[in-house]
């Protein structure tokens, strides 16, 4: 659906990481939220910048756990990003993000940087929300935690105890 975002996350534990990640796709990624709900976002993606608003999904989506998400995200100039930095709330994220094929799907392995070090979760997108329920994850992955609001970005670059996110 144009603008929906459906997607599960994982947590995962580095020991149970048995890839070699240097044979994937990455990007180094730096984001901040201007505002918490609705979510609005700016991120640097190694050279691109963007900013992004997501919301509840339409009411024609039918799902638990915000499983589903509106989501608006465009483009926007360098110049523009660093203004917008300074009406972020709370911590910028960092984080590596890897592109991992895993049979129809793409894993984004987010191996999170500074005082979120430790944290490493992973999501996908799917096309449907029946997709996305049938899903049966990697063994690799350690918990599902889609829809827990500690794991959400909004709460990371605003949670204060780091110890409780990164205690799993």
């Amino acid at each position: 659906m144009k603008n929906v975002e459906i997607e599960r996350k994982f947590l995962v534990k580095k020991s149970d990481i048995k890839l070699n990640l240097s044979k994937y796709k990455c990007s180094k990624i730096v984001q901040g939220f201007i505002y918490i709900k609705p979510a609005i976002r700016i991120r640097k993606a190694d050279d691109k910048y963007y900013f992004t608003i997501k919301t509840k999904p339409p009411k024609s989506v039918k799902c638990k756990d915000d499983l589903a998400r509106t989501e608006y995200e465009v483009e926007i100039p360098k110049k523009c990003y660093n203004y917008l930095l300074k009406f972020c709330t709370g911590r910028l994220i960092k984080k590596t993000r890897y592109f991992i094929p895993y049979k129809r799907y793409t894993i984004e392995l987010d191996i999170f940087e500074g005082d979120l070090k430790g944290l490493i979760y992973a999501e996908i997108e799917f096309k449907s929300v029946k997709d996305a329920t049938n899903f049966t994850p990697p063994k690799w992955f350690f918990k599902d935690v889609t829809g827990i609001e500690k794991y959400k970005n909004t709460q990371l670059s605003i949670c204060k105890i780091i110890k409780n996110v990164l205690r799993y």
